[in-house]
């Protein structure tokens, strides 16, 4: 068999418009007072109250207050958006684009943000745009897309501000200028949205025009550290593994990787791991390696699911199982990895092995090859003609 890869830390960085999420209530720190709240807000909310029916179903789905239950907001929500409540409408539409407590329902989703939008919720205007640019539940239209966060950004809606600037950055749906996407990504950064502070460090660093400033992009990317970014956090310590104008520093690659992974980040998880499986910076220690990636991969992270599937397919820190192996590069593949993309095509060249089919894996080499992949490219031209796609 020819070498299975992996996918190593990276400055790459994938960068999309930000949804919002489900609206909270937001407490007191006095529990007798909210006690108080709670028990008003119950009883408004028996009588039909469609504000007080909003705002428990809000705290449920959020567990803001009260314990989380998606069973319980929905049951609340329901009823105060037939009575035509925007904050029911919008916390409706995410739930079900994220199938909290219902099957998701890309459509439905977006039939609630709509009549949200309509009633004035700049949330749902925003998650309208979301919906547009990638075709969640309606037709995909850039073009539409923008137009819903140029809107809702000029009502003061901050999320929608960063927004506009990604979309600026790379001409989707109206015309690239990174001057105007700067100027987006400052505007919201200056009024507290993290996101837009880490794509202002990103676009800084990473840009090859007139406007690439290293310290201006560090700046960014640690002021967004400081808000709580994991991304930040992570593409720090991915500079500082890769040595990205800068000295190489293993060590501080893993400090900034262990803050971003107590956020959350499913990268940094892929990140430390891949530093524990190589021994960078730290002693090597494969169990610490699986542990990482499995977390990660759990996550849905890709590279992690690749990474993983390599140690099981070598058996290292773990027994060797193919078909974890398998399963794992097949689920990284959906993502379009092109990594597990390769080596699930080496599997399925492997003549002894039960995943034998030289057709699919022509078909996935080809994928990597106009992705740019040298070592698929190569592999492809060693394949008999007759098994190439189409044949």
């Amino acid at each position: 068999m020819n070498a299975v890869i992996q996918h190593e830390p990276s400055t790459d960085v994938v960068i999309t418009t930000l949804a919002g999420q489900v609206t909270p209530t937001h407490y007191s720190d006095s529990a007798e007072y909210n006690d108080m709240l709670l028990s008003l807000l119950r009883q408004s909310a028996r009588s039909g109250n469609s504000d007080s029916l909003a705002k428990l179903g809000a705290m449920h789905a959020c567990g803001d207050g009260v314990p989380k239950n998606y069973s319980i907001a929905l049951s609340l929500l329901r009823p105060a958006a037939d009575k035509g409540h925007p904050l029911a409408l919008y916390n409706l539409g995410v739930m079900h684009a994220r199938g909290l407590g219902t099957e998701a329902d890309p459509e439905m989703a977006f039939k609630f943000y709509t009549r949200s939008a309509a009633l004035g919720c700049l949330d749902a205007l925003n998650n309208l745009g979301v919906c547009y640019q990638h075709g969640f539940g309606c037709v995909r239209s850039l073009a539409l897309a923008f137009e819903k966060f140029r809107e809702a950004a000029g009502r003061g809606y901050v999320i929608a501000v960063s927004n506009c600037g990604y979309m600026k950055e790379l001409g989707l749906g109206t015309n690239l200028d990174e001057a105007e996407a700067l100027e987006h990504y400052r505007s919201a950064a200056a009024r507290g949205c993290v996101d837009a502070c880490y794509n202002l460090g990103r676009l800084h660093i990473f840009t090859e025009t007139f406007y690439n400033d290293f310290n201006l992009g560090r700046e960014a990317l640690l002021k967004a550290a400081g808000m709580g970014s994991g991304e930040a956090y992570n593409l720090l310590g991915c500079m500082a593994y890769k040595g990205f104008k800068m000295a190489r520093d293993y060590d501080q690659a893993r400090e900034y990787y262990l803050l971003a992974d107590a956020l959350g980040n499913a990268a940094a998880r892929n990140n430390l791991a891949w530093l524990y499986q190589h021994g960078y910076g730290v002693p090597k220690d494969l169990e610490k390696a699986v542990h990482y990636y499995t977390q990660s991969a759990a996550l849905g992270y890709s590279s992690a699911q690749c990474n993983l599937g390599y140690l099981y397919l070598h058996g290292q820190g773990v027994a060797r199982d193919l078909s974890k192996a398998f399963e794992l590069f097949v689920q990284a593949t959906n993502a379009e990895n092109t990594t597990a993309m390769f080596n699930l095509a080496l599997l399925h060249l492997e003549p002894d092995s039960s995943y034998h089919n030289p057709a699919r894996a022509a078909s996935l080499l080809k994928k990597c090859a106009l992705a740019g992949l040298v070592e698929a490219r190569q592999l492809l031209a060693e394949i008999p003609p007759e098994t190439a796609p189409g044949a």
